[in-house]
């Protein structure tokens, strides 16, 4: 079975209950669900500064997803120097997904593109 790595947005969606339909979908599908340190953090600015959420709230959602995704360490800087793609700061999503030998689960049309050199790629 397909291992799915979930980048910021999905996770951010999976809290917010933006695309909730497509996520559950994601939830729901039997495969392992993989994210990591570097896409929670992420998560983590997402939630406070644009959807103005309490901390509180912030650390449940983390949980949360803590208790349905294998969470990896942020990969190392030599990592993310091997992925080429125009954003950078996506560059440890890609490399998760890649270390992870899993499929890279996104809504971001650029990244989807762009990361299919490296990994297997999908929309939720």
């Amino acid at each position: 079975m397909t291992a799915l790595f979930l980048d910021t947005g999905v996770l951010v969606s999976s809290t917010t209950g933006r695309e909730r339909n497509a996520v559950n979908l994601v939830f729901s599908s039997g495969s392992e669900l993989v994210t990591n340190e570097y896409a929670i953090k992420e998560m983590r600015r997402v939630l406070l500064h644009t959807f103005d959420m309490t901390q509180e709230d912030i650390g449940l959602a983390v949980d949360r997803i803590r208790q349905y995704c294998r969470v990896l360490p942020s990969p190392s800087a030599e990592a993310c120097r091997k992925i080429v793609i125009d954003d950078h700061s996506d560059r440890p999503i890609v490399a998760g997904a890649l270390a992870a030998h899993a499929m890279l689960i996104t809504y971001d049309r650029k990244l989807l593109a762009q990361a299919k050199r490296y990994v297997r790629t999908a929309t939720p």
